[in-house]
């Protein structure tokens, strides 16, 4: 501490605590734009990842927000600057719906003109747009909201030098921190607790889930190699040579028959192959496309039905809502189409061949 400060007044000197937004609310932007609360609350955390922008206004002139991509790009004009940060934005669960967060200055003209009350500020946004029927003329926020900046300027520097929404201020000006030991120790956690770089996501493995899962998928190979070697034992009967000048007519046409009848056999169980397949694709897998999908699976039945289990193994499950003690299966919810078409297929081939697949 270069001057022997206090540590939490260094901390918190340049804190301040502010309402960005009223929320569920109609705002002016030349008609009435309605403020919906559920388009803030799912990005309220990417606030704290934008900047505080100063407007230097010059006299007479209106205060306007810089363009989007200049903040972005860091290529912001000369009449704006960067002065600060926002942290710890959220969206209070009691009272009225409003956007709150802290704004931490690095700029000392900025912090003697918020603690004087000369600073007022507005959000710079992004979202979706509807048509709102409740008032004429109104709009209303349709979709997730983009942040891209907090503006800060002097209030009452020019003619709209006033923020759009009335309720968005600096709540806290200068005062002396004086607390007690337990206060002290309460903030001096939270500072840290903001400054605080998050540890990477770990990933979660479950070892027993992840070798029953290799089981099954073990297990339903095999199944599925004996059902494409049941499908493979009668083959398609090869042309026949031309006929030569001293056959019996009569023998040659007991050949065809029963060539013709091999092969009808063999379509047969083709066709019925392909339609318990069929029956057991994921919905939305043939479209319009089943002639070159059954293509596909005739010419190399393993590949295409390992194909499909590895489909049905990414699909998320639903996350079962807290609080509900109900044990899987007995939610009393019908299973899905797939999940009861997989059921009759395994049940069928344990019948069938005495191999149980999970």
């Amino acid at each position: 501490m270069p001057r022997g400060d206090n540590q939490l007044t260094n901390v918190f000197a340049n804190l301040r605590d502010v309402t960005l937004q009223r929320l569920d609310v109609y705002h002016d932007h030349g008609h009435p734009v309605f403020y919906d609360s559920r388009y803030f609350a799912p990005t309220v955390n990417l606030w704290n990842t934008v900047p505080v922008i100063y407007a230097d206004i010059e006299p007479g002139a209106p205060v306007k927000h810089p363009r989007f991509e200049d903040v972005t790009n860091g290529t912001l004009p000369p009449e704006y600057r960067v002065v600060g940060n926002v942290s710890g934005t959220h969206i209070p669960i009691a009272g009225e719906r409003v956007l709150k967060g802290i704004v931490s200055f690095s700029d000392k003209e900025m912090e003697q003109l918020a603690n004087a009350g000369d600073l007022s500020l507005s959000t710079g946004l992004s979202s979706p747009e509807a048509p709102d029927g409740r008032r004429r003329g109104a709009t209303r926020i349709a979709g997730p909201v983009t942040p891209n900046h907090v503006l800060v300027f002097r209030r009452g520097a020019c003619p709209n030098c006033y923020p759009n929404d009335n309720g968005a201020m600096f709540h806290n000006l200068e005062r002396e921190l004086e607390m007690d030991d337990e206060s002290k120790g309460i903030l001096k956690r939270i500072a840290d607790a903001l400054n605080k770089t998050s540890d990477p996501p770990q990933q979660y493995v479950n070892v027993a889930e992840h070798e029953t899962l290799k089981k099954d998928v073990t297990a339903m190979k095999e199944a599925i190699t004996e059902l494409v070697n049941l499908i493979k034992t009668e083959k398609p009967p090869e042309k026949k040579p031309e006929q030569a000048p001293d056959a019996d007519p009569e023998k040659e046409n007991l050949k065809q028959e029963l060539a013709t009848l091999k092969a009808g056999r063999a379509k047969e169980k083709a066709d019925a192959a392909w339609t318990t397949m069929k029956a057991n694709l994921p919905e939305g897998w043939l479209g319009e496309k089943e002639a070159k999908t059954r293509e596909e699976f005739e010419a190399d039945p393993v590949a295409f039905s390992l194909k499909v289990i590895a489909f049905n193994n990414t699909k998320p499950g639903e996350k079962q809502a807290e609080g509900n003690n109900t044990p899987p299966g007995n939610s009393g919810e019908e299973p899905t189409s797939d999940e009861v078409a997989f059921k009759n297929l395994a049940s069928e081939f344990e019948k069938k061949h005495g191999i149980r697949v999970i």
